[in-house]
């Protein structure tokens, strides 16, 4: 079969013959892959030739957002059929830490997990993929149009998940009985600022609005760009941070009870800390490339952080739980706001098109998508 991938010994990205996998224990489904989207760890990984495999391996398989339909299943796999359609999890526990050996290898403590087209295994830059039942997740009838769009708003909705889970600490800051923290429109009396308006900050923006938060994002594109444009459609309001500082955007916003970096803004997303309203949460999803030195305030920041009861913290990967979120979400926003949802796959290549894929990156679009299995779903 074809793939996409890192070669050893040469650097870019490059098209290869790889052997189909096949099943080899019960529990395992052999998947054809329909879509897989690329993504900024994609571009970071060819850019910077990550390499993440075994000594035997010269190849691997990059890609970790896909969606695709069964066409086998082991012996005892009782909770998938052939003909179902599935998006894959992405990484793969340790085996060894509790939270790995509870399915919730996201929060690792070992560091020992792989990750499909990521760190130590193969992933989704291909025709088909075999893995356990255990990391698919079946997409509800209807949905497969946007399916691909699970696993970033998988990552969207782990951070949302643990921004309640930090607000809940102040249960009494809103008393109107509809927005406590377990009610759907738990955020309708909050605000939130997301910075970066790529796939992961469009999705994060989508979420805090399923949830009636008042949203602002932040980005440095023109007005008229796809981006903003789909980011208005969900009425979040555009914030152009050009040239601008962490107090000029605080100014103009006001103070927000909640911050999603979304774009690996690191120097921008820090200094804004000093802008959350009390009991404010801020939390960073993206993950920035080289050692760059930034300028923070330090200590107005941790002045504020411990008088005002701030909380920043880092999150990464997603459980499969959050997998169950994102699909539930897509539903929602597809019911709320189907035409944009629509949008935001600009861009589909084939697998022999892979060089424009990461040459030509869209900086317009939101998502663009390898189109690899031609009879859809």
């Amino acid at each position: 079969m074809k793939a996409v991938g890192l070669v050893r010994g040469k650097e870019g990205v490059h098209l290869f013959d790889a052997p189909k996998p096949t099943i080899t224990s019960p529990r395992q489904v052999l998947v054809k892959v329909i879509e897989a989207g690329i993504d900024g760890t994609d571009f970071e990984t060819v850019t910077h030739n990550r390499f993440s495999m075994s000594q035997e391996e010269d190849t691997m398989i990059i890609g970790h957002e896909a969606v695709g339909i069964i066409e086998e299943v082991g012996s005892e796999v009782s909770t998938l059929a052939v003909g179902d359609v599935v998006v894959p999890t992405v990484r793969r526990g340790c085996g060894l830490c509790a939270p790995c050996l509870h399915n919730r290898s996201d929060m690792c403590q070992t560091g020992l997990y792989t990750e499909r087209g990521i760190k130590g295994a193969n992933g989704y830059f291909t025709e088909f993929f075999v893995d356990d039942e255990d990391y698919l997740v079946r997409v509800p009838d209807g949905l497969e149009p946007y399916a691909v769009l699970s696993e970033p708003l998988s990552i969207a909705e782990k951070a949302v998940d643990e921004i309640k889970h930090f607000r809940s600490r102040v249960f009494w800051s809103c008393n109107h009985p509809e927005h406590s923290i377990e009610s759907q429109g738990w955020g309708n009396c909050k605000v939130a600022l997301v910075i970066g308006a790529g796939s992961l900050g469009f999705l994060s923006t989508a979420v805090l609005r399923l949830s009636g938060i008042h949203t602002f994002v932040a980005e440095i594109a023109p007005e008229d760009s796809l981006k903003v444009r789909l980011i208005k459609e969900l009425g979040a309001h555009y914030l152009n941070t050009k040239d601008k500082t962490a107090h000029e955007v605080t100014a103009e916003i006001g103070n927000p009870d909640i911050i999603i970096e979304a774009s690996g803004a690191t120097e921008l997303a820090l200094n804004l800390t000093t802008g959350l309203a009390r009991n404010g949460v801020c939390v960073l999803t993206g993950i920035p490339s080289g050692s760059k030195e930034v300028c923070l305030e330090g200590d107005l920041m941790a002045r504020t952080l411990v008088l005002e009861n701030q909380i920043v913290f880092g999150s990464v990967n997603s459980g499969r739980t959050h997998f169950d979120m994102a699909l539930q979400d897509l539903q929602r926003l597809r019911e709320e706001y189907g035409t944009t949802l629509s949008k935001v796959i600009q861009t589909r290549y084939s697998l022999g098109d892979y060089k424009d894929a990461f040459l030509k990156r869209d900086a317009e679009g939101i998502k663009s998508v390898f189109n690899i299995y031609e009879g859809g779903v």
